[in-house]
């Protein structure tokens, strides 16, 4: 190939071109028919992951080019076909799923536009679109008067928030905003001085245990150290943070004048779908002069529900918000915010160059983190236009009602327990066998009484000692643990469903208990979608249960004690 012929194949506009227009038809089919599944494809792919490694499994860079067919070919072939079905209606494992048919509009403008939302000079309309949409997002959480939205809406003096690709870069910018107000001069100085200048000899963030991986990631870019992220216990079941817990660590740390950069509250978490205390958490900010930053990347979009809004209250009050457009606002991959109460939080981290975000300019990148970004503030402004606050609302409403469903399926279920308390649309839960369903329930009763109680309970159901029962206890759950490890891994192979699951001390105190996780928040799902993945989660249970029943029996003679009403 030559370079003229290179060019005027690949770089011309192709606008009427019948073999680009060939390409783009043969492209969009096979997205479409992946998105579809009429032939019942599984959702993980027939293949196997290390069978897909294989097709993939060269070094060497092609040195010549092939025909746009054939690699169009490859692709649907190769790519599309083993992707994962997360449009699935019964993909309700992440928060990854589902998004509006009218977003794939939104991706083609977006690739075909390349606008560099950096610098206005790469990205005239698409700054102004960002602008707008992050006003809109800032006036939903604080909700300020229309002189400070007049005054801040194109002022490149004030910035208000950033679009980023993610919750990780949100929080991150949060953190580094924070951690910049609690010590000034440390963007310039660094750490070392900065902590010299304070007389400071260590600095934390302060979150719930059940604070999302990127806040640790963070304080580890930021030089604050992973170690220094002080994790808060949480309530049983609510997954709350603690809140006298909380301020006993504050008191603890004020003693030790450790320097407290910002405390976390969680609406809603990744794990569980909680939401801690905002309002009692922005008071506690308040009285102890430390920032308050709130991860909402997942239940920030409750504010778009009149009816649910009410979950996160107290978010006003938080000094910066991050909000994921690509986990419940439906979006897709990737869009992420974070929001800032004070127009001036971000001035810390402003930065100009030479030869772009210059002084004086409107250019985004100059309170950004990253450099280079795409324009993807399309799709919210473009989502928000077309769905309003209304049909977002029902979208919401339908997720949680889903949740909910799903948490009464299962504790009404003989085999299944509910391991947290449905709150927006996440749930978890575990299989039990039928036969040991109800003793377990006695057990966990038991397990949180306290001290005379408890042995009184002990005495009562002829368990013996203390130290026998929760010894049994950790035995079973640990038995448990393996069938619902197992049981996810074999749905998942069977790829009629997904669900996902993570570990959690949320029903048995200093107990870990492998739960299985469902995010329903799919539109398409409903009544019938849960019940039948209940159904195949009882019968994959049951089978992997009666191949350790008897071993379990054998190996511990408490244990047939335990279950003796059930079992003997």
């Amino acid at each position: 190939m030559i370079i003229s012929s290179l060019i005027s194949t690949y770089f011309q506009p192709s606008t009427n071109d019948k073999e680009f227009e060939k390409w783009i038809a043969t492209a969009l089919s096979a997205v479409l028919d992946f998105l579809e599944n009429r032939d019942g494809f599984k959702i993980h792919s027939d293949k196997s992951p290390s069978e897909i490694s294989k097709i993939f499994n060269s070094s060497k860079i092609p040195n010549k080019g092939e025909s746009i067919a054939r690699v169009l070919n490859e692709t649907i072939e190769n790519i599309i076909k083993n992707s994962v079905r997360v449009s699935n209606p019964y993909f309700i494992g992440h928060m990854t799923g589902a998004t509006p048919n009218f977003l794939l509009i939104c991706d083609i403008i977006i690739s075909a536009l390349n606008q560099n939302v950096v610098k206005i000079e790469t990205a005239l309309s698409a700054t102004y679109v960002e602008w707008q949409t992050l006003c809109w997002l800032h006036r939903l959480i604080y909700d300020r008067s229309e002189n400070f939205y007049s005054k801040v809406l194109q002022n490149s003096d004030t910035a208000i928030g950033n679009c980023c690709s993610g919750g990780t870069v949100g929080n991150i910018t949060a953190l580094v905003a924070a951690r910049n107000k609690a010590f000034p001069n440390i963007h310039k100085k660094g750490i070392y001085l900065s902590y010299q200048k304070e007389k400071c000899k260590r600095a934390v963030v302060i979150v719930s245990e059940r604070g999302h991986y990127s806040i640790k990631k963070a304080c580890a870019i930021m030089g604050i150290g992973e170690e220094n992220v002080i994790s808060v216990p949480c309530h049983l079941f609510t997954n709350k943070i603690n809140l006298s817990e909380l301020k006993k660590i504050i008191k603890k740390l004020t003693v030790e004048k450790v320097k407290i950069i910002a405390i976390i509250g969680i609406a809603a978490g990744t794990e569980t779908g909680n939401v801690d205390d905002l309002s009692s958490l922005a008071k506690i900010c308040k009285d102890n002069n430390i920032w308050f930053h709130v991860d909402a990347a997942w239940g920030g979009a409750l504010l778009l529900s009149k009816t649910h809004k009410k979950i996160v209250k107290g978010i006003k009050n938080a000094d910066s918000v991050v909000i994921d457009g690509h986990k419940f606002l439906y979006l897709t991959l990737s869009h992420s915010s974070v929001l800032f109460k004070n127009k001036n939080s971000l001035d810390t981290i402003r930065h100009t160059a030479n030869y772009i975000i210059r002084d004086g300019s409107v250019d985004l990148g100059r309170t950004t983190l990253e450099g280079s970004r795409r324009f993807d503030s399309l799709k919210l402004w473009f989502t928000l236009k077309v769905l309003g606050q209304e049909g977002y609302d029902l979208l919401i409403k339908n997720a949680i009602k889903n949740a909910f469903l799903l948490a009464k399926l299962a504790s009404e279920h003989p085999s299944f327990e509910v391991t947290s308390q449905p709150e927006t649309s996440i749930i978890t839960y575990r299989y039990i066998p039928k036969e040991l369903k109800m003793r377990m329930v006695l057990a966990k009763k038991i397990h949180v009484t306290e001290n005379k109680k408890f042995l009184a309970e002990l005495k009562n159901h002829s368990f013996g000692k203390k130290e026998d029962f929760i010894r049994v206890t950790k035995k079973v759950n640990s038995a448990l643990n393996k069938i619902n490890t197992n049981l996810q891994k074999e749905q998942r192979k069977n790829g009629k469903s997904f669900i996902s699951r993570t570990t959690l001390q949320t029903v048995w105190k200093s107990q870990e208990i492998v739960v299985l996780r469902a995010v329903p928040f799919h539109p398409l799902t409903n009544n019938e979608t849960l019940a039948e993945i209940l159904r195949e989660q009882e019968e994959l249970g049951n089978k992997l249960f009666a191949k350790i029943r008897k071993r379990i029996m054998n190996e511990e003679a408490q244990a047939i004690r335990f279950f003796s009403d059930f079992l003997i």
